[in-house]
């Protein structure tokens, strides 16, 4: 049963109040407090935006995601597991404090859009009114996308090759490019940090490819409408959690994602309040108006940071290289250094041994021309005494040469 004209006017009344009335977080705290990656668009809730951008120039989301969609078409009842997850790959830039834009690949057909936000006004503590925040998405190349991004798809040519083409059921969805305004107060309570975020779009929050209740049984609080809010802890200086739940112009979602040193991984219900799948929700059943499961997987970090950090281990790496180079070089040097000197203490072994020779020789040679003079010496004071000595036998001449 739809929400009758007034009772959306009393919703959007309170939301409206209760942005405003809620205490905000100092700006210092809302700098640091980042928030997650979306299923498909970058930074915000479980599916809807936020009015906020990052205030670290630089600053990236990449991420990926499934959606568990089991849907079973004629021809198509025994899908594999891979078949029932509708996949997306996305990556999300903030420039300058006022500026997001990013790039989404919405299965693995592939279809495509990009999406961006600028922050208007952003939130001061002093200041009685949120952040707000202006935006697009599905600016990309299928204008009939579905809230699931599942409106595309691809058919095979009797030549075996691939075409684009819009699913019966979607080709009344014009959804490209989907505009939206959204408004966010952060607050803090208790031990963690939070937002609420109330806002409205046409495209993907709006249109429903004429389908009726087909395309959503219950869950909308107002054609456009959407809203949301997070509460976020910090159980160490280096990780978070945030508690996630909001209805995205739809269906109602809640979700948890833990996130350490940048890198996030995520858990979310949507179309909680369908519940289970059954054929008396119209001919789509196996498509829309029950509660599914959807996961994701991300990082955020800094090109900035990133860059110079792949610099720093670009010059490490350099570094490294010029040490071993000159550690080589050091031991080849130590090496021609312990040879040569091996090599001179073998020469002054050899030369040592050359000169003792040389020394025995001249010693030899001295000591044989002492016995000769001692001997003419001696036949010398024999014949100054008058006593003719027996003839001596003849003395050999020195057949020694001396050492040169």
């Amino acid at each position: 049963m739809r929400t009758t004209r007034s009772g959306i006017a009393l919703i959007a009344c309170t939301l409206g109040v209760a942005l405003i009335a809620i205490p905000v977080l100092p700006a210092q705290q809302q700098a640091d407090q980042l928030y997650p990656a979306t299923l498909s668009y970058g930074t915000g809730l479980i599916d809807i935006p936020v009015a906020w951008v990052s205030p670290a120039s630089g600053d990236i989301w990449l991420s990926t995601t499934g959606r568990h969609i089991p849907y079973n078409f004629a021809g198509q009842q025994s899908l594999n597991l891979a078949s029932q997850w509708n996949t997306n790959l996305a990556i999300d830039s903030h420039w300058g404090g006022r500026v997001s834009v990013g790039f989404s690949l919405y299965s693995q057909n592939p279809e495509w859009g990009f999406f961006g936000q600028v922050l208007a006004l952003k939130e001061q503590a002093d200041k009685p009114w949120p952040a707000i925040a202006v935006g697009f998405r599905n600016l990309g190349n299928c204008d009939h996308e579905d809230r699931l991004l599942v409106g595309c798809d691809i058919s095979f040519t009797s030549a075996g090759a691939t075409k684009d083409v819009t699913s019966s059921f979607a080709t009344h969805f014009h959804t490209a490019p989907t505009v939206y305004g959204v408004a966010t107060r952060s607050f803090t309570l208790g031990r963690g940090f939070g937002s609420f975020s109330l806002g409205f779009g046409s495209g993907l929050f709006y249109d429903n490819g004429k389908l009726g209740d087909t395309y959503n049984d219950k869950g909308q609080i107002a054609r456009g409408l959407f809203l949301g809010g997070r509460y976020a802890i910090n159980p160490t200086p280096t990780s978070r959690i945030d508690f996630l739940a909001e209805n995205n112009g739809w269906d109602w979602n809640a979700g948890v994602v833990g996130n350490w040193r940048g890198i996030s991984l995520g858990i979310y219900g949507t179309e909680l309040e369908e519940g289970s799948k059954s054929a008396s929700k119209g001919p789509l059943y196996n498509v829309y108006n029950y509660a599914k499961v959807s996961l994701s997987l991300g990082y955020s970090g800094n090109v900035y940071d990133i860059s110079r950090g792949l610099f720093l281990r670009s010059r490490v790496a350099e570094l490294e290289r010029e040490q071993n180079q000159l550690r080589a070089e050091i031991a080849a040097r130590d090496k021609r250094i312990a040879a040569l000197e091996a090599q001179l203490r073998q020469a002054q072994a050899g030369e040592l041994a050359d000169i003792a020779r040389r020394r025995q020789a001249l010693e030899a040679q001295i000591q044989q021309e002492r016995d000769a003079i001692q001997r003419a010496e001696d036949r010398l004071k024999k014949l100054q005494e008058g006593q003719p000595p027996a003839s001596p036998p003849p003395t050999p001449p020195s057949t020694t040469q001396p050492p040169r």
